[in-house]
């Protein structure tokens, strides 16, 4: 990413957006609070809210989000001491705000239901004898007024979604599962589906807890058999379709959202189901825009968007649009750090972490220990973060968990075993803590205990071996690795991730040309494995550094290189130099040298960089690879004399070295030689045609300069 982008992404994230988007479709939202209910009448609290939310989506224009949404957002405004009502209403950008109270009521229940809309307050007072008699009155009650020009064909299927509501005892377990809280099962739904065997309602919501639960042809069956019950009722049809997209019934899922849309073309469940099966790009952004209006606080259906932006700056603006309704999305908040990383743009992500937590809406634990993600450069700064968190929620594991991961990255395992351990001893059961312990012991190279706690945590068997295999590999345990990737690789010959695990470790452990066989079979099968190609480009780097000579390591200094490579391998050039620094504390090696001084420049320590890569140019003599690097830095530092000297001479030793050529160009430019540039530039491209982007606009700068 260039420099001015950089700065911009900076600028644009620190000051936050200067307007919103005023210009939402024009959509009646409305927010249904859960409703107040005594002991007597709990069932009513989600499940007449609920009946009530899913009757108005039936309304064309209309939608109401899931009542356990309200609840959530209600009660983080109340945890920061913030005005539930307009925090709500902001949130949602709210048509009106729906709240009511339940009690019994001569063998019934009377509710009494407040329509907060247009600056003033509406009241209905409905009387019933069942669920299903007191869920008619009020939503055809609230209907009419946010809707007082509703269709008679409307007001139909508003009445008929509300009478469609269960009896008492399935009552509360289907409004919980519509409400998008946890806690529903199987078993209570299932029992819904016997007591109400009318209820599309209930039967929708089994099917949603059954794909859920991994039960897909059940969940499959039951959807149908909803949809079924209930053609015309957008909800259960929304519903199915997400179950048999889910199940991969593509056609059939189309036809359900078709149907829910058909009722309500303002239904976001149906809208961003419809985007995620669609085939046409221009057709998944039209629904998802739709989706967000509707229904701003659509998390997914953001990011979903935002992943269909053509650059990053784009994408950044949908995801921050996003945070001003979802502001208390750890979800929303990880994807944008997540993408300020990719670009390599680690100043931004930190601010940004450090600009979030000022909101009191967003504060968390988990929000805290998201400055894990960040590279090992800023470890002191990812650790203050986390220290600030573990202040205010003291009792938080994934905070303790956060900050050994990020005592793992900067080399300091003992420190992170030390506060693994008795988490994982009191809690065994927990992945995160077992996993992060196993690979904290693979890196301090205690084998025998990874394994241990990674086949406590995921049990035994291949899928374990290749797992595990995969953690040795990162931890710089290429040996353990291999015994368990050969005889893995061997029963699965065209498995090319194996075989690029196989290839990788094979090179790390100084086997390069059964290394190279097994890169290549990898490639063959897969042309564009990365890891593959990643580990293939790194092996004929290192046999052109070494003529083909092995290089000999001692166990730990071995590991400790390997981790290196890995490091490199993910591009957090900070943790690769500290490793390869461990790795020469241990015994000094000219190619450790190199790659120390590598992963110091990248990192911007080009002055200790150029002592790495003179000192490997003692060993590995005239090397191309090393005079270029060599070159490279001195460019960097502004020493023009030396840059051209090193780079002159790493021309001489390959002619054919693209990247030389490119780097002699820039040093040609920097001297203000456009001639000599534009030869320099155009000599890197006909040897590598992969570098036409970067120096075809570089020949333009030079041209454009040199008056040409």
């Amino acid at each position: 990413m260039s420099t001015r982008t950089k700065t911009f992404l900076s600028a644009f994230l620190l000051l936050g957006l200067a307007t919103l988007s005023s210009a939402m479709a024009q959509v009646t939202r409305v927010v249904v609070f859960p409703f107040d209910a005594d002991a007597t009448s709990q069932a009513y609290q989600l499940g007449l809210a609920s009946a009530l939310q899913r009757s108005l989506n039936q309304i064309p224009g209309v939608f109401s989000p899931p009542v356990g949404d309200t609840a959530l957002v209600a009660n983080r405004a109340v945890a920061v001491g913030a005005d539930v009502d307009q925090t709500v209403g902001r949130l949602f950008d709210a048509s009106a705000l729906v709240t009511g109270q339940v009690s019994l009521a001569g063998g019934g229940v009377r509710a009494v239901v407040n329509v907060d809309i247009a600056g003033g307050t509406q009241t209905i007072d409905v009387s019933g004898a069942d669920p299903a008699a007191v869920a008619v009155g009020v939503a055809l009650g609230v209907a009419d007024i946010i809707a007082p020009t509703l269709s008679s064909a409307a007001r139909a299927a508003v009445e008929a979604t509300a009478s469609d509501t269960p009896s008492l005892p399935s009552l509360a377990q289907a409004g919980l599962s519509a409400s998008g809280l946890p806690g529903a099962s199987v078993a209570d739904l299932d029992a819904a589906t016997q007591l109400d065997p009318d209820s599309a309602w209930a039967r929708s919501e089994h099917a949603k807890a059954l794909a859920l639960a991994g039960s897909v042809q059940a969940a499959v069956d039951t959807a149908i058999a909803a949809g079924a019950m209930a053609p015309g009722d957008a909800e259960v049809q929304a519903t199915i379709g997400v179950v048999l997209s889910s199940a991969g019934r593509v056609d059939e899922a189309t036809a359900a959202f078709a149907a829910s849309l058909a009722v309500n073309p303002a239904h976001a469940i149906a809208l961003a189901g419809r985007a995620s099966i669609s085939g046409d790009a221009a057709a998944r952004s039209t629904d998802l825009q739709a989706a967000v209006d509707a229904y701003p606080r659509f998390v997914d259906a953001h990011i979903r968007l935002a992943a269909q932006q053509a650059d990053p700056v784009r994408s950044l603006q949908t995801l921050r649009r996003a945070e001003s309704y979802a502001p208390d999305s750890l979800l929303l908040r990880s994807t944008v750090m997540e993408l300020l990383l990719e670009l390599g743009d680690t100043s931004s992500a930190l601010a940004y972490l450090q600009q979030s937590l000022t909101d009191p809406l967003a504060r968390s634990a988990g929000l805290y220990a998201l400055a894990r993600g960040l590279p090992a450069s800023m470890a002191t700064q990812a650790l203050a973060i986390i220290e600030a968190g573990q202040a205010t929620y003291p009792d938080s594991t994934e905070l303790v968990v956060a900050r050994a991961d990020v005592l793992l990255q900067a080399g300091r395992p003992d420190e992170a075993l030390t506060l693994l351990q008795p988490i994982y001893d009191a809690n065994p059961g927990n992945a995160s803590v077992g996993n992060l312990l196993a690979v904290t012991k693979a890196r301090m190279g205690d084998i025998d205990g990874a394994r241990v706690i990674f086949e406590a945590q995921r049990g035994q068997g291949a899928s374990v071996d290749r797992a595990l295999a995969e953690l040795y590999v990162a931890a710089g345990r290429a040996g353990a690795a291999l015994e368990l990737l050969e005889p893995l690789a061997a029963e699965a010959p065209d498995d090319a991730q194996l075989q690029a695990l196989l290839g990788t470790a094979l090179v790390r452990t100084g086997r390069l040309d059964e290394g190279q066989a097994a890169l290549e079979n990898a490639l063959a099968i897969e042309p564009d494995h990365a890891l593959a190609r990643r580990s293939l480009s790194l092996l004929e780097q290192q046999r052109e550094l070494t003529r083909g000579d092995q290089i000999a390591f001692s166990e730990e200094a071995g590991a400790a290189f390997q981790q290196g490579l890995y490091a490199l391998d993910v591009s957090d050039y900070t943790a690769a130099a500290a490793a390869f620094a461990r790795s020469r504390a241990i015994e000094e090696n000219a190619l450790t040298a190199f790659y120390h001084g590598y992963a110091r420049q990248l990192a911007g320590d080009t002055d200790g960089a150029v002592d790495d890569y003179l000192l490997a140019l003692d060993t590995f003599g005239e090397s191309d690879i090393v005079l270029n690097n060599l070159g490279y830095a001195y460019l960097e530092l502004g020493r023009y004399d030396l840059a051209g000297d090193y780079l002159n001479r790493a021309a001489a030793a390959n002619p054919a070295n693209a990247q030389v050529h490119l780097n002699l160009g820039l040093y040609h430019f920097a001297l203000q030689r456009y001639p000599q540039a534009i030869t320099a530039f155009e000599e890197a491209i006909r040897l590598d045609p992969s570098l036409q982007t970067a120096a075809s606009s570089l020949i333009e700068a030079s041209r454009e300069r040199a008056g040409q």
